[in-house]
Order: C-alpha cells, then structure tokens, then sequence
C-alpha cells in the first residue's frame, strides 16, 4: 500500500526564501542512537547524503576511505558507509538500509539527502507537484541489481 506525504517547508539558507519541497520523516537507526529527522527526496541526486553532524549522533563508523563527492556546491570530502532506516504511516513500516555519502565538511548546512540509488530503488516515486504530495510504493528487491558498497 502507498505511503502518501504533503511537501514540508524547508528553510534555505539567506538570502534564499523557504520552499515547499518533497521532504518526508524518516527514522535513521544507527549503532547509539535511532533519529527521527526531516529527510530531501532528490530526484537529482545519485546518491543519499547525510551530515557528519548526524553521523556522529548515530555512532556511524567513519574509519572509511575518504573520497570526495560532487554536487551543488562543488566537491566535498566524504565517507562511504551504510545506515539503517525506515518510514511509516499509520498503517504501513518499511525499513531498509541505505548507503550513504557522510559529508565531512561541516561548514556545509543540510541534514539528509535521499538520492536515486538505493532509496529510489526501494520504493516508486511519484511526486505531484502541483498538489505538493510524494507518494512512495514499496517494491520488491531487484535480483538483477548489482550490489554496492
């Protein structure tokens, strides 16, 4: 069964205004703490992301090799690894693991960006622009899919 969620307000950074975007409440589950947070689906993103800020409140391991990511704001230093996570509505719960780009840069200010691998290839995305939802379908595991790290 579909999961269906309204566009949250999300703050920018000044001078930019406040939009709408499709940011859904995710729970991240990490080795120390689980984290209810705000997350950015982003069809334009290859990849999920979160701040090292989060990292560190989730006990993630960030003894990686460190490589660097490409995105809006040019290339950052990051670490590859895997978290933990699930949605839920009142009727439905998925969990599932995501990997995750940990942006080291803290001076960079976002908490959580889900990216077309691993999020997108969970779910069926459908964004309603013109209503503000994001309606997100559970698929089954591809058995063709490679496997990343």
């Amino acid at each position: 069964m579909p999961i269906t969620f309204r566009y949250k307000k999300i703050n920018r950074p000044a001078p930019l205004e406040p939009i709408h975007a499709p940011a859904i409440p995710i729970t991240l589950i990490g080795r120390k703490e689980k984290l209810d947070v705000i997350a950015l689906v982003d069809s334009g993103a290859d990849v999920s992301a979160i701040s090292k800020d989060l990292a560190d409140i989730l006990g993630v391991d960030l003894a990686g090799k460190q490589e660097e990511v490409v995105g809006i704001g040019g290339k950052v230093p990051s670490v590859r690894t895997r978290i933990d996570a699930s949605i839920r509505n009142a009727h439905e719960r998925y969990t599932f693991t995501l990997n995750v780009m940990v942006v080291l840069d803290e001076k960079i200010e976002f908490g959580i960006l889900l990216g077309r691998r691993d999020f997108f290839e969970n779910f069926d995305v459908t964004f309603r622009e013109n209503e503000e939802k994001i309606i997100l379908k559970k698929v089954p595991p591809r058995h063709d899919a490679v496997m990343r790290i």
